[in-house]
Parts: C-alpha cells; structure tokens; sequence
C-alpha cells in the first residue's frame, strides 16, 4: 500500500462525487454496473477513474477486514513520543512498523505525541508480546508511549463525507 500524497487541492465535480459514492457502496463493482447506477456513460466512468488515479484522488481499491472475525479481537491504538533522534533509526523504525503484520494503521502526528499506530492481536497477552517486543527493539528510540483499548468502531474509513 502506498503513502497518502499530499498536494494541489484537485476538485470534484459530481460526475466524479457519483463514481465515488458508487465505489463506496461496493468496491469491486464493474464498470457496467456503475454505469446503471449512476446513469453515466461507461467511457467517461473509466476515463475519470484512470483520471482519479493518476490524480491521487483514488490511492488504491482494497478491502476493509474485520480483524476480529480474523481471529484478532483485541485492537489497541498507541501513541509513541521518540527521543534520539537520528534520521536513520527513525527510518528503521518506520520500516519495522509499515511491515509487521498485527500494525494495520500506522501515522505520523503532529502535537504531543509523534506517532500513532493500531495493533491488532489474539488477547491481550498477544499485544502485550508484540508491543514488548517492539519496545524492546527500540528501547533507545522510544521516549514514551500510551495505549488505548479500541472497544468499538462507530466510523471506519469512510470519507463519503469529504466530498
């Protein structure tokens, strides 16, 4: 998965808002169907899309998984202040984080803390193995951390209301 890019503001017209919205209710729905459902024509639905691609607009299609139907029910959010720093251990760590497997968000902040990231685990023993062993790792990395129990999710991904 690629970086959310940062840029020129690029707006929407409702052609594009109606592609969009239409992607929304169901990600893999095929061109013919978008079509039927917005009344738009397919050419111009599969220019704007390879447009909003190209633009950044759209990152990538992707499903959404339900961690705990996964076998992963606990979801802790943690925030990390560093201390140290040095460009290269930040690169390291940036890169430890995007690529273990039980970190399924992970951001840069700004404000009190530096970074925030997700952790979806087996039980609480679990996250506490994956969050001590990260700890470990980068013990002269990290200044200090806080973690939260995600006990329910009321709004996941959607930026419907963005456009």
């Amino acid at each position: 998965m690629k970086d959310i890019v940062y840029g020129e503001k690029i707006k929407l017209d409702e052609t594009d808002k109606r592609i969009i919205e239409a992607l929304y209710s169901d990600g893999r729905m095929p061109v013919s169907k978008i079509s039927r459902k917005t009344g738009i024509r397919r050419d111009i639905i599969v220019y704007r899309l390879k447009r909003m691609i190209e633009n950044d607009i759209i990152s990538f299609i992707m499903p959404i998984l339900n961690p705990p139907k996964l076998g992963f029910p606990n979801l802790n959010a943690v925030n990390i202040n560093i201390q140290n720093f040095d460009k290269k251990a930040e690169e390291e760590f940036v890169a430890y984080l995007k690529a273990h497997k039980n970190i399924i968000y992970f951001a840069v902040l700004s404000g009190k803390w530096d970074y925030n990231l997700i952790i979806a685990s087996k039980s609480p023993e679990h996250f506490n193995e994956i969050f001590k062993g990260i700890r470990a790792r980068f013990s002269d990395f990290i200044k200090e951390f806080e973690v939260f129990t995600i006990i329910k999710e009321p709004k996941y991904e959607s930026m419907q209301g963005l456009l």
